[in-house]
């Protein structure tokens, strides 16, 4: 697993981002951050060998957990047992079974996408996250500067290592669905979420093109709660 901050600003506050598959910090840069620092964790070919949270959280008044897409899987097994640590946890077109046909990305899916994995493969499979055709074109001015190969290692590596948990056990409050999501189906989501209070969004598996900073994303579940202190 990598780390790297997005915004670092010596804020009083912290925002821990739980990036999707494939991805780093590139397709991100157009949100601006004024009351958060934003520290992100990507590439979960092992999620082993984590940094040390408590020191990178302790000079913060109040932390935020934000996963998207497989990194709502991951931020669940990295923070299951620090719930207590965050003021808000909030998952974005993701589930706790991110390979799985009724509650996640269908199996063959999945599979088809992970046999022969290059370039072709990878741009096909960005343009199915963003559909709309100015989403696509906004992605792709900022799209990871990772290899086909470097993504390959990590789908194949996450195949083995993904698992199932149920909705009870979730450590997210919060959750956003797109209603047009064509990676980890709507329909999915909802199903897996069934007993949660999701709050839909009009749009697509990529979703951040639609904020323009991470505080307009925080607003975005109707929570009012925001930072204090």
């Amino acid at each position: 697993m990598k780390a790297a901050w997005l915004h670092k600003n010596d804020r009083p506050h912290l925002i821990i981002f739980c990036n999707g598959w494939g991805m780093d910090g590139f397709p991100f840069q157009s949100l601006s951050c004024v009351d958060y620092d934003v520290y992100m964790l990507y590439d979960y070919r092992k999620l082993d060998g984590a940094p040390d949270f408590s020191t990178i959280t302790r000079q913060y008044c109040q932390i935020v957990l934000i996963g998207w897409s497989m990194g709502v899987w991951a931020g669940q097994k990295l923070f299951a047992d620090r719930r207590h640590t965050f003021h808000r946890t909030i998952a974005i077109n993701g589930t706790l079974c991110p390979i799985d046909d009724t509650r996640g990305i269908p199996v063959q899916v999945f599979d088809a996408t992970m046999a022969d994995f290059g370039e072709s493969t990878r741009l096909k499979f960005y343009k199915r996250m963003c559909r709309e055709k100015e989403n696509y074109r906004a992605f792709l001015a900022r799209q990871p500067r990772r290899s086909p190969e470097d993504q390959a290692v990590e789908l194949a590596a996450l195949k083995k290592t993904v698992d199932c948990r149920p909705a009870e056990e979730s450590l997210y409050e919060e959750i956003i669905v797109a209603d047009k999501d064509y990676i980890v189906p709507t329909a999915n989501q909802f199903r897996f979420w069934q007993d949660k209070q999701v709050t839909p969004v009009s749009g697509f598996h990529f979703l951040f093109n639609l904020w323009s900073s991470w505080e307009q994303l925080l607003a975005c579940t109707g929570t009012t709660s925001g930072p204090r202190g």
